[in-house]
């Protein structure tokens, strides 16, 4: 893990409200039943709703998304973001508790443990390649964390 004030520090607490939010929504709230279990096996949808938010937040930032391979099982993937040299993840602690709720790293850190088998840019249109059945739940529950970021931020910086 390194220091997160090595990323720009706008983007860390951006990254951390927003995974509070999904931490804090009710299960029964979100109307794509998968973010239910959250942060447990939905690490890619969480991770593109993450860089979406980010991505509206911080206009011109680059975002990568990362698709690995655990070394110890190849059946195994995991999905997270990479911003400008750091890892960020706000599902690891799926894996382990004891990880913290937004997990950033550089190279030799936790996501070592994964071959990179893909990297990609961050396409905001993401959600067009899912079904009908599920595209409008997942902007309803985008919109839904995207409130509830703003308040959270709201209360931590209040407008002077």
């Amino acid at each position: 893990m390194v220091n997160p004030s090595s990323l720009a520090q706008d983007v860390v607490l951006s990254a951390m409200t927003f995974s509070n939010a999904f931490r804090q929504r009710p299960p029964q709230e979100f109307a794509f039943g998968l973010f239910s279990r959250f942060p447990t096996a939905c690490c890619e949808l969480a991770s593109l709703l993450l860089a979406w938010f980010l991505s509206e937040e911080h206009e011109g930032i680059t975002i990568e998304v990362v698709t690995g391979e655990l070394k110890e099982d190849l059946r195994q993937r995991h999905i997270w973001l990479r911003l400008d040299g750091h890892n960020l993840d706000i599902t690891a602690d799926q894996f382990d508790a004891a990880l913290p709720h937004v997990l950033i790293t550089q190279a030799g850190g936790w996501h070592e443990r994964y071959f990179g088998i893909r990297t990609e840019p961050f396409q905001r249109g993401f959600y067009e390649d899912y079904g009908d059945d599920c595209r409008q739940d997942i902007i309803d529950d985008y919109r839904a964390l995207v409130h509830m970021t703003r308040q959270k931020g709201n209360d931590l910086f209040p407008e002077k």
